[in-house]
């Protein structure tokens, strides 16, 4: 394998800091950024820590990769406009064009923070025991502070796994006076995911639970737990995974939570934003209105380009037409399943008096018929522009957006507690204990109907991959858990289309991403197979 320098710990360790108050962060000329120091306070610590939270979040902001992670998989086709993106953002992580590739802004910018995250989290891990606190309240803060490090670098580490498999392992900072070493390398897979249960294992050791009084942004024991069970589902141990995911779900701070309370936005965000049902959020700050999120008016169709509707809030707000659920996607639910009306929005209904067609009415649904009446049977995408969506990211004005507004403030949900039940339900279906594995799909989906009726009588994992679609489709976990089954490539084929109906092309090789080409500039590193 090739090597690597620690001239990435300086490049990643400057972008991090340049930001940061110089009242905590003495940035003044010197062989070494004294990093030391730079953590020797409490606020050192915090300020580091937020600008992981910051870089995680910042995704989300980017139009052209704000639902990278829920591009390409078999619940999701493109949206009508989805070609009104950069080429190679969302559009190329869609439809895995040759713009899905080393040269990508895009992904180089997803790749950079994730690089610039690891960084801050080893800065912290390697000095946060330096401060010497002087309460029990301060150790405490300090053990949490340097908990959060461990979880989130977990994190960071199992999304460069999924994406990339070949991994940065990132040094440590060295001190002054100490030889500058090039022995880092490029790592496989099987030898980052060891090194992420041990992340989670000291996480788990240093944070509390969430109930103790922590918010859906803070990393927590539940997280880390969550994290681990991921992670052994990865290698293979689905005995660990299995005990990992059960103390998520034993742990009490979460509870399943009714279906339209989960991604609702009523008492904003100590209200439903904060239901006990998420593990983590991305939270975002309505008060600093220069950082706003862009994920709300993806999945909107183009419906106010259809007579007699127009733009409104409580339709989905400002179309834009990125992605949509895939035919297949909708196959999957039963019509007495509470999630189709909970979680989507189905039918428009008419809101514009000046232009009503001929025969319609306020509050009338528009139809297939009514666009092949508008625009004719031949017309193409149009006849789209009524597509059923998700509803999980629509934000109304809680947080004062306006109708036309591209942008909002609602969280991001991450991780909510009824994955946890499904990679349980996994584990123990692959280890042999099928009764428990029934039990816990089946309690999914008694909150799904609303009773015991359509409970399974057996389990198998096409039931289980099924469920993952109905239950968690849409939410950025699909991509991952398609490529753990090895039905990505076959499943994508077979049901994503671009925006005019034609199947995509998903190679084998697509299934890890390319290692941005300035990296491999600066490193030497090899690049991914077939880039």
């Amino acid at each position: 394998m090739k090597k690597i320098t620690n001239i990435i710990w300086l490049f990643s360790f400057l972008i991090i800091f340049s930001n940061c108050d110089d009242a905590i962060i003495d940035l003044d000329e010197r062989d070494r950024l004294p990093a030391s120091q730079a953590v020797a306070s409490i606020d050192g610590l915090n300020s580091l820590m937020l600008q992981v939270y910051e870089r995680a979040r910042s995704i989300h902001e980017n139009n052209e990769i704000c639902l990278y992670k829920q591009c390409g998989t078999d619940i999701v086709t493109a949206g009508t406009h989805l070609l009104d993106v950069a080429d190679g953002g969302m559009e190329a992580m869609m439809l895995y064009t040759s713009n899905l590739s080393p040269l990508s802004p895009q992904i180089e910018d997803i790749f950079n923070g994730l690089i610039e995250s690891i960084t801050a989290c080893n800065t912290v891990i390697q000095y946060g025991g330096n401060f010497v606190p002087s309460t029990d309240t301060q150790a405490e803060e300090v053990d949490f502070i340097i908990g959060q490090a461990y979880a989130l670098r977990a994190y960071v580490y199992m999304e460069m796994v999924v994406r990339w498999e070949n991994v940065v392992i990132i040094p440590n900072r060295l001190e002054p006076g100490e030889e500058i070493r090039y022995d880092v390398e490029l790592s496989t897979s099987e030898e980052v995911l060891p090194l992420i249960v041990e992340d989670c294992e000291n996480a788990i050791a240093l944070l509390p639970k969430r109930s103790t009084g922590l918010g859906v942004g803070d990393a927590s024991q539940g997280l880390a737990y969550h994290l681990l069970s991921k992670a052994y589902m990865l290698m293979g141990d689905y005995g660990a995974a299995a005990s990992a995911a059960e103390s998520v779900i034993a742990d009490g701070s979460y509870t399943l939570q009714p279906l339209d309370y989960i991604f609702g936005l009523d008492g904003g965000k100590q209200g439903e934003e904060s239901n006990e049902e998420i593990i983590l959020s991305w939270v975002f700050n309505p008060a600093i209105s220069n950082r706003p999120q862009r994920t709300m008016q993806q999945y909107v169709p183009l419906y106010r380009l259809v007579d007699g509707l127009t733009t409104a809030l409580d339709q989905g707000g400002r179309p834009w037409s990125r992605l949509s659920p895939s035919e297949y996607y909708w196959t999957l639910f039963e019509e007495e399943d509470g999630r189709l009306d909970a979680w989507h929005k189905r039918v428009w209904y008419y809101n514009d008096e000046d232009n009503l067609p001929a025969g319609k009415s306020l509050g009338d649904p528009a139809t297939y018929e009514d666009l092949v009446a508008q625009f004719g049977a031949d017309a193409g995408r149009p006849l789209r522009y009524l597509d059923p969506t998700i509803n999980k990211l629509f934000e109304d004005g809680t947080y004062n957006r306006e109708v036309n507004d591209a942008e909002g403030f609602r969280n991001i949900i991450v991780y909510r507690l009824s994955e946890a039940y499904i990679i349980a339900a996994e584990a123990h279906l692959r280890n042999g204990n099928d009764a428990r594995a029934l039990e816990l799909i089946n309690t999914v989906r008694e909150r799904a109907y609303g009773n015991s009726d359509h409970n399974f009588t057996s389990i198998d994992m096409d039931k289980i991959i099924d469920e993952h679609a109905r239950e968690l489709g849409h939410e950025g976990l699909r991509w991952a858990f398609m490529k753990r089954q090895g039905l990505l490539v076959e499943r994508a084929n077979m049901y994503a289309k671009d925006a005019d109906s034609n199947p995509i092309y998903m190679k084998d090789y697509h299934l890890r991403w390319p290692i941005p080409q300035a990296f491999i500039d600066l490193t030497g590193v090899q690049q991914n197979p077939g880039y």
